[in-house]
């Protein structure tokens, strides 16, 4: 397979779908970056604040009500009156509660897993969140509006991806110290957890679709599935489809489907087909967590 495609379907293959374990480690994600925001100037901080308005496609920036509304348009995560000893800043509890949607807890439930030493468990708190939605009446995670999770974010998810990790580069370039610099690797390390969960969340979407399209073409082609993994929070495989060993398996055949498959994922990613709708919706998505790794590669 072409280099450049081999590339092209690494990123492609990342497709986000709302309501997988996927959804449940990118609120762990948002807090990680919370942290390593705490550590600028409050007056400089701006993850964690949600805008007081509800923003749509026709209202698209946070701002007054009315001229006479005097009060601030975003709003910040703020701890428990109670808790002891007191905190200025949240938790993940909090942090979660307060982007909203999120369904109520029973008495002595708790959203975040912390280890011994009192930091928190990505992977099982990233469990914790995908087990607690998915058994609501909501039945999935669903993707937080950008708008509910950092101060100057609109509707947009793909500009609010750039800023984020703008933030925490920027954060990382004057507040790192070796006692810190473990916010960072969390955060890099949750990262690369997005990438491989949202792989597999849209494997079984890919493989159905891929089948169906293939044996149109011809019957003998077979779809040679990856295995990436199990699922933390289902025990379920993660598979994708493996499209090179796909195309050299058909070759042994004298079956030669490079080009079909090249036309099949232009179609998939960027044509016009309605059943492949969900995959086109999300390609800008994708794109941008393309540029949130360059970036970390180039500022760090």
């Amino acid at each position: 397979m072409r280099a450049s495609l081999c590339l092209a379907l690494f990123y492609l293959s990342t497709a986000v779908w709302a309501g997988g374990y996927q959804g449940a480690l990118e609120r762990v994600w948002l807090f990680q970056a919370y942290e390593i925001d705490a550590l600028n100037p409050l007056d400089q901080q701006t993850i964690g604040f949600k805008c007081r308005h509800q923003l749509d496609s026709k209202v698209t920036t946070c701002k007054k009500a009315s001229k006479d509304d005097e009060r601030e348009e975003w709003i910040p995560c703020a701890p428990h009156r109670n808790t002891k000893p007191p905190r200025s800043r949240c938790n993940f509890d909090e942090l979660t509660k307060h982007m909203g949607s999120a369904p109520p807890l029973k008495a002595k439930e708790t959203w975040g897993i912390y280890d011994a030493d009192g930091k928190l468990n990505s992977e099982e708190t990233a469990k914790n969140v995908y087990t607690k939605f998915t058994t609501s009446a909501k039945g999935k995670v669903p993707n937080f509006p950008p708008y509910k999770a950092m101060k100057g974010a609109g509707i947009e998810y793909n500009e609010f991806l750039i800023k984020l990790t703008t933030a925490v580069n920027g954060a990382y370039s004057t507040k790192k110290t070796d006692a810190n610099k473990h916010l960072w690797e969390d955060f890099d390390n949750t990262l690369e957890k997005i990438n491989i969960a949202r792989t597999g969340d849209h494997g079984p979407y890919l493989i159905e679709d891929a089948k169906t399209h293939f044996a149109k073409i011809n019957t003998k082609i077979k779809i040679v599935e990856e295995k990436l993994g199990v699922n933390p929070a289902t025990g379920k495989e993660w598979k994708t489809v493996d499209w090179r060993s796909t195309a050299v398996e058909a070759a042994k055949s004298d079956i030669h489907i490079q080009d079909s498959i090249d036309k099949f994922l232009e179609g998939y990613y960027r044509g016009t087909d309605k059943d492949y709708e969900e995959a086109r919706k999300h390609h800008q998505v994708i794109l941008s967590y393309k540029r949130i790794a360059d970036r970390i590669l180039s500022c760090r």
